[in-house]
């Protein structure tokens, strides 16, 4: 005769699992982080938003990066588009991301404060 056997699993596995948005997100902060840290934005007194669409290959390469929205100052954008540049590569897709490659929109944005002594020391 067999018996059959049940297994609970404890609660602290289950609650552990890792979903797939979860995977994404933190795929998609680690390119964050690793981008920005080839990225030193000038030092000015102006607001600066550059946009940047690229791909992330399967093995994590970046590839076709270009500028989508311009600044308006052209080497703030240059200065974004080095950074993508010197990035190079990144971890490779989650295992659960279809296709050969997904399409990223990277915002690079600058706001500086000029604050006048005088405006303050009343």
């Amino acid at each position: 005769m067999f018996v059959g056997v049940r297994r609970k699993v404890p609660a602290q596995i289950v609650q552990n699992k890792i979903s797939a948005e979860d995977i994404m997100n933190t795929y998609m902060k680690d390119m964050e982080h690793r981008i920005k840290s080839n990225w030193v934005p000038p030092e000015d007194n102006f607001k600066n938003k550059t946009v940047v669409t690229f791909k992330i290959m399967r093995d994590g390469t970046i590839k076709s990066s270009k500028i989508s929205e311009s600044s308006g100052d052209r080497k703030f954008d240059t200065d974004a588009i080095k950074a993508i540049q010197q990035t190079g590569k990144v971890a490779p897709l989650p295992k659960n991301i279809l296709g050969e490659y997904i399409d990223i929109t990277f915002t690079f944005e600058r706001v500086s404060y000029l604050i006048k002594k005088d405006s303050y020391n009343r």
